[in-house]
């Protein structure tokens, strides 16, 4: 296939990407005309790649570091993780479609509810194919997983290594990526340790079925976070496109507070309330440079959105924030 022909094809899978996110933002992104073939494979590889296997999860920038095994099984947009019996995750199962996130915690026998996160993380890798401030080159790459690859190398324009990818070139598979900090350490990892491109997986496998297992919403999160720290209950309206993700207490310098986490396709969102009438500008460390930032006052409560959108986007979504009362948990 021509460079043309799976330029038009990824335009058809970028597309398709941000349909099924249901941000309604328009045309996909133009891709880069200097994208190397091995990133196109990859892309155009990701809607339907299936398969099951075994990798290793690391992540440096926590304290203390978090290393983890995670088993998992996919059908295109379909995930199942499991984990191994000498986890201290063992009994968690995760299941996930292009629409919902459900991950089961036996100790509680309760099921989190979340908005998808697989799509999100692989469009953080189809980026690479649209801006402009990556430089992308190719190596060769490492024997992964039994499995030959080669290398897709991300650095910024003073060289500096940003990231490495190794994608079996034949299905398009990342097996294995490093992300690197601003001093070139490795700051976190994959890495695929066995897999099988061609499995038989029963449907069901992504169907979580426990009888009587409470099914948690971000909303009943948000509601137990408030109810155990005194705040009135603020969250903002779905149709506005963005969906509550998570919500969880904390402090900021000895203040109590709530952080809320919304997405709206790539888009994140977050919602800081203080449990006092503070100077917002204390917060402004918390966003990033190409993040803007609202905030007000309500009562005691000291308000704050930060995201990456105009600020008057951000007052509109103020506009949007509702006080209520969830629906108690449900039951399966």
């Amino acid at each position: 296939m021509s460079l043309r022909a799976l330029s038009g094809t990824l335009c058809l899978v970028f597309a398709a990407s941000v349909g099924a996110q249901g941000n309604g933002r328009g045309a996909p992104p133009r891709l880069r005309g200097d994208v190397p073939l091995l990133l196109f494979r990859a892309i155009r590889a990701q809607p339907t790649l299936k398969y099951t296997g075994t990798y290793i999860v690391e992540f440096r920038q926590s304290s203390p570091p978090v290393r983890h095994q995670e088993l998992i099984t996919r059908d295109g947009s379909q995930y199942r993780i499991d984990f191994p019996t000498d986890s201290q995750f063992a009994g968690q199962v995760i299941v996930e479609d292009s629409h919902v996130r459900l991950h089961y915690h036996p100790i509680a026998n309760e099921i989190i509810q979340q908005p998808p996160r697989h799509g999100e993380s692989w469009e953080k890798v189809a980026n690479l194919a649209t801006d402009p401030k990556f430089h992308l080159s190719t190596a060769e790459g490492q024997v992964v997983a039994g499995l030959k690859t080669e290398q897709l190398v991300v650095s910024d324009k003073f060289g500096n290594i940003i990231q490495r990818l190794f994608i079996e070139p034949n299905s398009g598979v990342i097996l294995k990526r490093q992300i690197f900090d601003l001093v070139g350490t490795q700051a976190g990892f994959f890495e695929f340790t066995q897999i099988d491109l061609a499995p038989k997986i029963d449907p069901t496998a992504f169907v979580i079925k426990r009888k009587n297992a409470a099914v948690i919403t971000p909303e009943t999160q948000l509601q137990r976070v408030c109810k155990r720290q005194g705040f009135v209950y603020r969250v903002i309206n779905p149709s506005s496109g963005f969906l509550l993700e998570s919500a969880i207490g904390r402090k900021f310098a000895g203040i109590q507070g709530i952080v809320e986490t919304y997405v709206n396709g790539r888009i994140r969102l977050w919602v800081y309330i203080l449990k006092s009438p503070v100077d917002p500008m204390r917060l402004r460390q918390q966003a990033r440079k190409s993040e803007h930032f609202y905030s007000w006052h309500s009562g005691e409560e000291t308000i704050v959105l930060i995201g990456n959108l105009p600020e008057k986007s951000l007052e509109n979504l103020a506009g949007a924030m509702s006080v209520g009362t969830p629906p108690p948990p449900a039951k399966l």
